[in-house]
C-alpha cells in the first residue's frame, strides 16, 4: 500500500491558536446559582458552596469544551448604575430577596457578606490558574462578554458563552454559542431558532414586549411569544428588523385586537427595554474596548498548582471534587496555547 500517498492525500489540520475557541464565564451568573443551589460546609463549619460549586462547574465546562483560552468576567462596581438611571426598577428586586431559601442565614445582609466573602475567595483560586480575570468599573459583565462576542465574531473565532442569562441568545451565531447551565443545553446557529421561535438577532424585540421578571423589567400584560410570533411575523426570520417595524403593525391593526392598542399604550416602556437589553450595540468606550483588546492578545498565565493546593489546605477544604488532581489537569493543556 502507498502510505505516502495516503498522507498526501490527506487534509492538514493546523494546531489551534491562543482565539480559535475562547471560553468566557458569566461570573457573578455561575457563583449566584452555585451559592443558592449547593449547601456544602466546609470542616469549621461555614458555608462554602459558592465557591465549590463556581470551581466544580468551571472544571466542568473547561473540560467538555476544551477552549484555548478561558475569561472570567465580573460584574464591576457601579456597573449596574447606568441602567438603572433608565430605568429605576432594573434588578431593584435582588437588593431585597434572599438568595438562599434554606434558612442558612438569618438576615439578607447576612447572606450578602457571605457571598461576598465567597466572591473574593474564588478570585483568590482563579489567579493560581491558567486564564484571566476582567472586571471594569461601571461595566456589567454583560456589556464586556458581548464585546468580547462580537470581536471573537469579526475575526471569524469560537466563543462559548457560559451563562444562564438569557439575554445572551440575541448573539447566538456560526460563531457564537451560549451554553445554559441549568438546562445543560449548547444553544448554537444550528438550534437556537428553535428555542426562541425567531431568529437571534430579533429576539431583543421580542424579550422587549416581554419584559424580563429577573432583572424587574415589566412587559406588555397578556402578550406572549405565540401571538408576537404570529402578529408580527418579520421576527421569525427577516434580519435588520426593528422596533418601528412593531409599532407600525400596532398602529396599522389599532382596530382590531386589544393587543396592538396595549402595545401602544406600553410604547415607552417597550423602547426602555430595548435599551436595557440591547447587546448589539456596545456601551464601551474606546479605552474599555483596548484594554479587552490587549487581555486577548496576552499570553495564558501558568499554572500554579501548588498555589491552588495551599488555598485548599488553608481553607480546610479537601478538594473541589473527587479527583482533584484530574480537575487541576482540566486546564493544564491550555498552557500549551502561547504565542
Amino acid at each position: 500500500m502507498n502510505y505516502s500517498k495516503i498522507l498526501k492525500n490527506l487534509k492538514q489540520t493546523p494546531p489551534p491558536e491562543l482565539n480559535d475557541h475562547i471560553l468566557v464565564i458569566d461570573a457573578m451568573n455561575m457563583l449566584i446559582r452555585s451559592f443558592s443551589l449547593l449547601k456544602a460546609m466546609s470542616p469549621t463549619g461555614h458555608h462554602i458552596g459558592g465557591l465549590v460549586g463556581f470551581l466544580r462547574s468551571l472544571g466542568y465546562v473547561t473540560r467538555i469544551f476544551d477552549p484555548t483560552r478561558v475569561i472570567v468576567v465580573w460584574d464591576g462596581k457601579g456597573g449596574s448604575a447606568n441602567r438603572k438611571n433608565i430605568d429605576p426598577n432594573y434588578k431593584a428586586n435582588r437588593a431585597t430577596s434572599r438568595i438562599t431559601h434554606w434558612g442558612l442565614y438569618d438576615t439578607k445582609a447576612e447572606e450578602t457578606e457571605a457571598l461576598i466573602g465567597q466572591l473574593f475567595r474564588t478570585k483568590d483560586y482563579l489567579e493560581c490558574l491558567p486564564l484571566q480575570q476582567i472586571m471594569m468599573e461601571k461595566l456589567e459583565a454583560d456589556d464586556i462578554i458581548a464585546y468580547l462576542a462580537q470581536q471573537a465574531d469579526k475575526n471569524n473565532k469560537k466563543i462559548t458563552i457560559i451563562s444562564s442569562d438569557k439575554d445572551f441568545l440575541q448573539m447566538v451565531n456560526k460563531n457564537i454559542e451560549v451554553y445554559a447551565p441549568v438546562k445543560k443545553k449548547t444553544f448554537t446557529a444550528d438550534n437556537i431558532e428553535d428555542e426562541l421561535k425567531v431568529i437571534p438577532e430579533n429576539y431583543n424585540i421580542v424579550k422587549a414586549l416581554l419584559g424580563d421578571n429577573s432583572d424587574g423589567l415589566k412587559g406588555v400584560k397578556g402578550l406572549g411569544i405565540k401571538t408576537i410570533v404570529s402578529e408580527f411575523p418579520d421576527l421569525v426570520n427577516k434580519p435588520n428588523v426593528t422596533l418601528d417595524y412593531v409599532f407600525e403593525v400596532c398602529e396599522e391593526k389599532l382596530e382590531g385586537k386589544k393587543i396592538f392598542s396595549k402595545i401602544v399604550h406600553d410604547w415607552d416602556k417597550v423602547e426602555t427595554n430595548y435599551k436595557l437589553m440591547n447587546l448589539h450595540e456596545s456601551v464601551l468606550d474606546d479605552t474599555e474596548k483596548n484594554t479587552i483588546l490587549n487581555i486577548i492578545k496576552e499570553d495564558i498565565p501558568d499554572l500554579q498548582a501548588g498555589a491552588f493546593l495551599h488555598l485548599l489546605d488553608n481553607d480546610k477544604i479537601e478538594g473541589v471534587t473527587k479527583n482533584t488532581e484530574g480537575w487541576l489537569e482540566n486546564f493544564r493543556g491550555l498552557t500549551v496555547f502561547k504565542k
